[in-house]
């Protein structure tokens, strides 16, 4: 990469869709002497180490909604530094970033969003906030991207067709990270898992986007009719569901694995992919999934439905319909899915981790 300045702004160093993806980018870069990630939080969390390891300056400088001055600190912090570009993760929460970036005399100023929709309770405070926020992004920023087309239309339905300033940059992921020699039944044994059941796979972090209630319920009801099913949930905070899984009477068909660092090897060890999240900018556990030669059941969101092939929407649902999801469980499990290698060359052409991550950085360097 040419000698650009550049500066990220991700929410947290913890697991996540957008510090993952950040993560792959660096890691695909040679250099990245340049760049300074400014992470809107305190915490170190579990990717802390990993992004250390990329050899980026890291900065931990919170921002918060309303705070003159955390604020001016960031403005300070900007004219100091004297970036080329500067890029916030953080959806229409860069408002306040590319504006003090333009003040500051930042000249290359990115928002980008990889959520599908708002991720806050729809108080009349918040609202009011959230427009200011969606309007200072429209106002000061040079580009708009997106990691799919339906969030793009979600939060600017009022845009212009020929503002050029807006641009889809789908994930890059590496195939060859899920192909694993591991046989399913000696993962499945260094993961305590059943190696005589159905295994029904979800990665995801606790979140109510992810709609973890509703997998219960769903496998609830799965199990009951069924006695060869397991269910594996595995992200961060999810022993948090410890409890809830007991009051349902599943818990000896329900494994919770946590937070993993090795997602392709635990992927080997599913039998199938279920994932009805309620809302996704663009899902990578869903794609991994698909890379990995799963048979994938979801929910039928837009964002969803924008990195699956036409012919596997059948397998898609409305998130809250639990008898649809049982039903298409059933016939995944008796071999009516035959769409798993379709899915994996689909995944490996959209979501090229060269092709995508070649695209992000010659918009960084305007090459």
């Amino acid at each position: 990469m040419r000698k650009v300045k550049i500066c990220f702004l991700i929410p947290s160093v913890s697991s996540g869709g957008i510090e993952m993806y950040v993560l792959r980018f660096l890691n695909y870069l040679e250099k990245v002497s340049n760049i300074t990630i400014i992470i809107r939080s305190k915490e170190k969390g579990e990717l802390y180490d990993d992004y250390v390891a990329t050899g980026v300056k890291l900065v931990f400088l919170p921002l918060g909604y309303i705070n003159p001055q955390k604020l001016w600190q960031h403005y300070l912090f900007y004219k100091q530094e004297k970036f080329d570009v500067i890029c916030d993760f953080n959806a229409n929460f860069s408002g306040w970033v590319v504006w003090l970036a333009k003040k500051a005399g930042i000249l290359k100023r990115i928002a980008f969003y990889r959520q599908g929709r708002n991720h806050f309770r729809p108080t009349l405070p918040n609202i009011i906030v959230n427009r200011l926020m969606n309007h200072l992004v429209y106002r000061n920023s040079t580009d708009i991207f997106s990691n799919s087309k339906a969030a793009i239309a979600f939060f600017f339905p009022y845009r212009k067709d020929f503002d050029e300033r807006f641009q889809v940059l789908y994930n890059g992921v590496n195939p060859k990270e899920y192909d694993i020699k591991e046989t399913k039944e000696s993962i499945r044994e260094n993961l305590g898992l059943p190696k005589d059941k159905y295994v029904i796979g979800h990665i995801g972090r606790l979140d109510a986007a992810k709609n973890h209630t509703f997998i219960l319920k769903t496998f609830k009801k799965l199990n009951d009719e069924l006695s060869d099913v397991h269910l594996v949930l595995c992200g961060r905070n999810t022993n948090q569901l410890q409890s809830q899984i007991e009051g349902l009477g599943i818990a000896s068909h329900t494994t919770l694995l946590g937070y993993r660092r090795d997602v392709p090897r635990v992927l080997k060890s599913f039998d199938m992919f279920f994932f009805p999240s309620i809302t996704e900018g663009q899902p990578n556990a869903l794609i991994e999934a698909m890379l990995a030669g799963l048979p994938i059941i979801a929910s039928n969101i837009a964002s969803i439905k924008e990195c699956v092939p036409n012919l596997s929407w059948h397998w898609l649902s409305d998130p809250y319909d639990v008898e649809k999801f049982v039903k298409l469980i059933k016939e995944v499990k008796i071999g009516k899915y035959d769409g798993t290698e379709i899915l994996q060359d689909y995944a490996s052409k959209l979501f090229n981790i060269e092709a995508n991550f070649r695209q992000f950085e010659k918009v960084l360097i305007n090459d």
